[in-house]
């Protein structure tokens, strides 16, 4: 697995496309729908400066997408987290 860190997703988050969410959800083994990954995408557009810095943050995500979905990605997440990937 690759690893971006924190100034490589900020110097390259432009280049993030909702293919790419569905590849890296593919990978983990994890299914998402077309909406899902349009919520996906929309939302770490606009969060994720707040994504890089707190922890919390994806709590705001929860509402929109399906629990087991939403649990998957926070595993995830907070996992990234505590090795200081993101």
């Amino acid at each position: 697995m690759i690893y971006i860190y924190k100034e490589q997703i900020l110097k390259y988050i432009h280049l993030l496309a909702p293919e790419h969410i569905r590849e890296f959800a593919k990978a983990c083994d994890i299914y998402v729908s077309d909406e899902e990954v349009s919520i996906l995408y929309k939302f770490i557009l606009e969060n994720y400066r707040e994504l890089l810095e707190n922890e919390n943050s994806i709590v705001k995500l929860k509402p929109y997408i399906r629990k087991d979905l939403y649990y998957a990605i926070e595993k995830i997440y907070k996992e990234n987290k505590a090795k200081n990937i993101i």
